[in-house]
């Protein structure tokens, strides 16, 4: 009460030179800094990865999604197939969103889908969405809920889904769902798994 009335007597005795900065006391925000995908943040991310596969800083490590692109795109580059550009994670609420640029080409089983996607540009963006799932000793599964088109406005039908995994070069693992994709864990990790906004990883032993 007694800062409200000072700054009453404030605004009323020395005017509106003192009033907004007053007010910029009260109406500070937080501000959310964008961190984005780069070479650096990407062996940044190695380095937390082997420190805690090495058993330094817990049996746990928490990385965001930007730290997950980063190492896809310049330090995995065998991660990535021939034909796929752009790649994209996010993680929110538990759930993986994966979206990337698809040159048709390297896919040729795209347009052969019973006529579904109709003709294709050259390269088309694909998003899957899902949630990530145990397979086996050292492999998770994204299970896939939903595929989105760039070039179509809906959700593709669910029954769609294996086919259109299928012709993105889904590897057949016994055990592994038709519309879920297999990842191999990397050395040294026993689990995985999407809590909220981040990848956490468990290390094995």
């Amino acid at each position: 009460m007694g800062l409200l009335v000072a700054a009453a007597f404030a605004g009323w005795r020395w005017g509106p030179s003192v009033v907004p900065r007053v007010g910029v006391w009260f109406a500070e925000e937080e501000v959310t800094v964008e961190v984005v995908p780069s070479p650096e943040l990407a062996e940044a991310a190695l380095d937390r990865f082997e420190r805690f596969r090495n058993g330094e800083g817990g049996d746990q490590l928490s990385l965001s999604a930007a730290e997950v692109v980063s190492v896809i795109r310049y330090s995995a580059p065998g991660m990535v197939p021939g034909g796929v550009s752009n790649p994209v994670v996010e993680f929110k609420d538990g759930v993986v969103s994966l979206r990337a640029r698809i040159a048709v080409e390297a896919f040729p089983g795209l347009p052969t889908l019973d006529g579904m996607l109709g003709f294709l540009p050259d390269t088309v963006s694909i998003a899957l969405e899902g949630a990530l799932s145990p397979l086996y000793e050292d492999g998770v599964a994204l299970v896939v809920h939903g595929v989105r088109a760039s070039f179509i406005p809906v959700r593709l039908p669910d029954g769609r889904t294996p086919q259109i995994l299928t012709a993105l070069g889904r590897r057949y693992v016994e055990g592994l769902p038709e519309d879920a994709l297999a990842f191999t864990l990397p050395d040294g990790v026993r689990s995985a798994h999407v809590l909220r906004d981040r990848l956490i990883l468990v290390r094995d032993g």
